[in-house]
């Protein structure tokens, strides 16, 4: 994960863009060269917009229905779009990430401190990944991987991951929460790639999913 450039992404934003109130875009605005940043402060686009990248530090970010954006990016704030956005990569450091029905997501969903959803006809391009967090993913699309380490995953309802899904070993900052990751694989989910789990999980597969080769040593079912 780019943990380190996701965190100098708040330095960025402080030199370069001077707005430390929140933001407002009216629905149906049609600037889609135009970035919006701010500070101390969230970033609300309405319905049906089309704007560019979205940067914040310290607060909120949200899109509203079938609202088009370039990168969407906190540190310190949840991510959330309605139904039918168009985004390029979602990503915050504390916060979750939840995205809605029918988006499409043309690189990753990311954080470190916060869940990660995506809802039914969402297609995420790149990977879903977090820390600290659970990851679902219901009726979706995700063309990469999903990761994780101290969160369950659950994948339900037909989805459909291109590749591995991973629980990665606790290590230095994160070592310490002692909790056994849950692993769902729901009905008609598709695993392309495998299920790789580098620390104890409690894993249950559905007879009606079809996965790749199970990786660990030390898998509980459930």
């Amino acid at each position: 994960m780019k943990y380190i450039l996701i965190l100098l992404l708040g330095a960025a934003i402080t030199v370069q863009a001077g707005v430390f109130g929140s933001e407002k875009v009216a629905a149906g605005t049609n600037s889609p060269e135009k970035d919006y940043d701010s500070v101390n402060g969230s970033i609300t686009v309405g319905d049906k917009a089309h704007v560019d990248n979205l940067d914040t530090v310290n607060g909120s970010i949200k899109v509203g229905e079938d609202a088009t954006v370039g990168k969407v990016e906190t540190v310190n704030g949840s991510i959330k779009f309605q139904d039918g956005v168009t985004a390029d990569h979602a990503e915050t450091v504390n916060g979750s990430i939840n995205l809605g029905s029918g988006c499409l997501i043309k690189g990753h969903a990311e954080t470190v401190n916060g869940s990660v959803s995506a809802g039914k006809g969402c297609v995420v391009d790149g990977d879903m990944e977090t820390v600290n967090g659970k990851i679902s993913a219901i009726g979706t699309e995700v063309d990469g991987r999903i990761e994780t380490v101290n969160g369950n995953i659950t994948l339900d309802k037909g989805t459909v991951v291109d590749g591995d899904v991973i629980v990665e070993k606790s290590t230095g900052w994160f070592n310490s929460n002692k909790k056994v990751p849950e692993v769902y694989i729901g009905a008609n989910v598709i695993v392309k790639g495998d299920l790789i789990f580098k620390k104890k999980v409690k894993l249950y597969i559905d007879d009606s999913a079809k996965v790749g080769e199970v990786i660990g040593d030390n898998v509980i079912d459930m």
